[in-house]
């Protein structure tokens, strides 16, 4: 569930980068209006191209649903064959791959089970790597590597198109309000069925910079004609979560919040001439490593299930040919569980945040051919035990409820999406 909270999250976040400024945020791709409009149509049709007709191998169907069965258990899928590309034996016991290429052909996005797979060489194809190593008897590390092609966009642009939306965030909200409506109608209507901009209150401050804050309303209703399952899957599982991520530094200046609860997503930030700025406080340079807390918490029946406090070190990686966001936890949060699972509470919930922690990585980097690639990272070591175990099913659970027409609906309904922007941008171009 809190996967798929996550999920959900990452989903919308490029239609809503443009919520603010679009018109500038969207011709920051680029040095001039053509290259601009290139560089996006290329990687919004990758992720367009991702959710097309998808279709997997039935080596990946079967390998990907067991891998979400026992991901708390690998014990239990290592002798399964049907589940791996590569196996080999350590002296510290078993490693298992799992590899998968995908690409559009045919108008359909097809999943494939294939070793030394190479990186994405065009846009919207992937490679996917899901490996697990055995550290001792009953402890393991998961390694999760996702790329993707989105085009030729240089990463280094990405801080361009940072500034311009900030930049385009320093105007009075139905400044804004006009601005993402007359520059992507469509989008706006596409986006408008699940997500509506209700809220954008901007006030200039004493020293020049602006504080902004902007509220979403998360409303599933307006799918339920075309989109019937994802719409009680939204209702069931994303409406009544939370979740919050807060940056902060050294100093204990915040620098970013966004949460979302009771249906309504909130981001507060401030920002002068397009450079974000602490919430409080004397203007200063954001630093490159920060503190990120992070709160998300699922309903399941009527319990909830999740976690708040979760602290890490999050760091800005800022190279000539890579952009991304790196965070590692390396402390436990506090958990939120029935009952009867928090009486089963041992080292194996904390055992994931021991020695290196939990790592997370997200941001693009240009390839040997000179391909864009969209790029994530995970590392996490599991240590199996009843409550993992229990965690597990718990997420198999919500897992199952998604494969099938969910799934199939919600793809469709991101491709529509992806589609709406593309053309907006096509409009976009000839009148700019």
């Amino acid at each position: 569930m809190l996967r798929r909270l996550a999920t959900f999250a990452v989903a919308a976040l490029i239609p809503l980068a443009f919520s603010g400024g679009c018109r500038a945020a969207a011709l920051a791709h680029g040095s001039d209006v053509a290259g601009a409009k290139a560089n996006l149509d290329a990687l919004v049709a990758g992720f367009e191209y991702r959710f097309t007709n998808v279709t997997r191998h039935p080596k990946v169907n079967y390998g990907r649903m067991r891998i979400a069965r026992y991901a708390f258990a690998p014990s239990k899928l290592v002798e399964d064959t049907a589940v791996w590309t590569a196996m080999r034996t350590s002296r510290t016991g078993a490693e298992r791959e799992a590899e998968w290429q995908a690409g559009l052909a045919n108008n359909q996005f097809q999943f494939v089970a294939r070793r030394d797979t190479p990186s994405p060489m065009r846009v919207g194809d992937q490679r996917h790597l899901i490996a697990v190593s055995q550290r001792s008897e009953n402890t393991w590390l998961w390694h999760t590597v996702v790329e993707h092609g989105v085009g030729t966009l240089p990463p280094a642009r990405l801080n361009a198109v940072a500034r311009a939306f900030f930049q385009s965030a320093e105007r009075p909200g139905t400044a804004m309000r006009v601005d993402y409506r007359t520059a992507f109608p469509r989008t706006t209507t596409a986006l408008g069925r699940l997500l509506t901009l209700d809220t954008i209150i901007a006030v200039s401050q004493l020293d020049g910079s602006t504080t902004v804050a902007m509220q979403f309303r998360i409303d599933a209703r307006k799918l339920a004609a075309g989109f019937p399952a994802y719409t009680r899957f939204l209702q069931k599982y994303i409406e009544p979560s939370r979740f919050r991520v807060r940056l902060t530094d050294r100093l204990g200046g915040e620098w970013w919040d966004a949460q979302a609860i009771n249906r309504v997503l909130t981001v507060r930030f401030r920002t002068h001439d397009g450079e974000l700025q602490p919430l409080t406080g004397a203007a200063r340079r954001m630093p490159d490593t920060l503190t990120v807390t992070t709160e998300a918490v699922a309903k399941k029946g009527v319990f909830s299930v999740g976690f708040s406090n979760l602290v890490g070190e999050f760091v800005h990686i800022d190279r000539p040919r890579e952009r991304a966001w790196q965070a590692r936890f390396r402390s436990e949060p506090k958990w939120h569980l029935p009952l009867i699972a928090e009486q089963l509470l041992n080292s194996a919930i904390r055992y994931p945040f021991e020695g290196p922690g939990v790592y997370f990585k997200l941001g693009m980097r240009t390839g040997a051919n000179g391909q864009t690639i969209s790029e994530r990272v995970v590392d996490v070591a599991v240590k199996e035990s009843a409550i993992m175990r229990w965690l597990g099913n718990l997420g198999f659970g919500a897992m199952t409820d998604f494969a099938g027409s969910v799934e199939e609906e919600e793809n469709r309904f991101l491709t529509e999406l992806f589609r709406a922007m593309r053309a907006d941008m096509e409009a976009l171009a000839r009148v700019s």
